[in-house]
């Protein structure tokens, strides 16, 4: 186990030494995958806030308490996991546009690896609310937090990393200590 681990994480540290790429100009604004990102935000604020209120929103359902929060616990899952969805697919393709860094490679990675785990996770519990539990549904369910605390470490972490990426394509920084020639050393003239 402890070695596909540690190739990953070799595979990742390499990223970080491949040179930057021309910039496409041919990748389209990310407008579509920050509207998706917005509608997660939609949904996971009004899930949470009806979760609240679920005693009432059971009693105008006619439903009761408990599967009122089941639902809700399905709707606010799907909206981070459109949120992080949303967010990573957008910075990557501000990264292709900027211009591809390694630490924008790690971030698609991780960011993927991340929404991944939630989206498995989020399965398991639609399955479980509609009926369907056959035993690993109901492993996948006993470790839904780790599964949640997981998927959102690895996708904030290829957040991070898409941004970093992005600005150092960008040039934010400055430029990079590859980038510049290397000067002369004291006291001899350079030819």
């Amino acid at each position: 186990m402890r070695r596909p681990i540690r190739s990953l994480m070799g595979a990742l540290r390499r990223c970080g030494d491949m040179p930057p790429q021309v910039s496409y100009d041919d990748v389209p604004a990310p407008r579509g995958w920050l509207g998706i990102a917005f509608f997660g935000v939609f949904v996971y604020v009004a899930s949470q806030l009806l979760k609240v209120y679920a005693s009432e929103v059971a009693r105008w359902t006619g439903s009761t308490s408990p599967e009122v929060l089941r639902i809700l616990a399905v709707t606010s899952g799907l909206g981070s996991i459109l949120v992080l969805a949303g967010l990573v697919a957008a910075l990557w393709r501000s990264n292709l546009a900027a211009g591809l860094s390694g630490s924008g490679v790690r971030g698609l990675t991780l960011g993927a690896a991340g929404v991944g785990i939630l989206l498995l996770f989020e399965t398991a519990l639609t399955l479980d609310f509609l009926g369907v539990t056959p035993d690993t549904v109901l492993a996948l369910l006993r470790a839904q937090v780790i599964g949640d605390v997981l998927g959102n470490a690895f996708a904030f972490a290829g957040l991070a990393s898409l941004a970093v990426g992005l600005a150092n394509a960008a040039r934010l920084f400055g430029e990079s200590r590859d980038a510049t020639p290397p000067s002369a050393a004291p006291g001899k003239p350079s030819a």
